[in-house]
């Protein structure tokens, strides 16, 4: 953990190291889950992987950026950032980890309203300071893998306070999930999955039925922990395999 070490003990970073950067939100997740699942999850999930990849080159977790863009969520209770505050806020924390020493960087995100900006950020802080970076939501390394695990039977991938992130709080945390304020209807899954469809907003709430994307009845703690396995293992490599990439001088 980044936060964790001295200043010297920073400044004797290799550069061989890898430091992942996790972007979170702070945002309703209906009445069942806090407010802050997508920094909990996404800050649990750089944990384990600095864990598992750690035999193969030093890695680090820096603090989890607790606010995104989450507009979309109001008007319920949300801290949000605009998309240009959120943007430039990315690429700041990221010139600071290059200028601590950092030459490979991995964002790592957990909210779908960050999506765009880390793309915008990676591709213009790589060329600008000259440094390797990679970017990515955690349910898109993982995808493949989570629909051969069947986690679409949960509701949607990654969804919204539905049967997935309510799996995986519970496999995190189960005290964090009030089981009793769970809805008991949602929305019908799709037949496309989502990232194979238009992309929808509203002038209102744009976040599935009254905040949900799914129910989240069949949620289970034992699903969580499968799921959470399967994707720290493809994250793992798919670090693994950036570091390799970017080592070996190709893109």
């Amino acid at each position: 953990m980044l936060d964790q070490l001295t200043r010297s003990e920073i400044m004797k970073v290799s550069k061989d190291s890898i430091v992942i950067l996790p972007l979170g939100a702070t945002e309703q997740h209906g009445d069942h889950l806090n407010i802050s699942v997508d920094n909990f999850i996404v800050s649990e999930l750089a944990k384990r992987c600095c864990l598992s990849v750690r035999d193969y080159f030093p890695a680090f977790v820096a603090p989890v950026l607790p606010y995104g863009n989450s507009h979309h969520h109001r008007p319920y209770p949300t801290l949000s950032l605009s998309s240009e505050t959120l943007l430039a806020v990315i690429k700041d924390l990221l010139r600071s980890l290059v200028l601590i020493g950092f030459e490979n960087i991995v964002i790592l995100n957990s909210h779908g309203g960050n999506d765009e900006a880390i793309r915008m950020a990676t591709r213009d802080i790589a060329k600008e300071q000259s440094v390797k970076i990679a970017s990515s939501s955690y349910w898109t390394i993982a995808w493949d893998a989570l629909l051969e695990a069947n986690a679409t039977k949960l509701g949607k991938v990654p969804g919204h306070a539905g049967g997935f992130e309510t799996s995986l709080i519970l496999a995190l945390d189960e005290r964090q999930v009030k089981l009793d304020k769970r809805p008991r209807k949602g929305e019908n899954i799709p037949k496309n999955e989502i990232r194979n469809t238009m992309f929808i907003q509203t002038p209102k709430n744009s976040v599935g039925f009254d905040g949900y994307s799914d129910d989240s009845s069949q949620a289970s703690k034992e699903a969580g922990e499968k799921l959470l396995d399967i994707i720290v293992k493809e994250l793992s490599k798919e670090i693994i395999n950036f570091k390799e990439i970017t080592d070996n001088g190709t893109t």
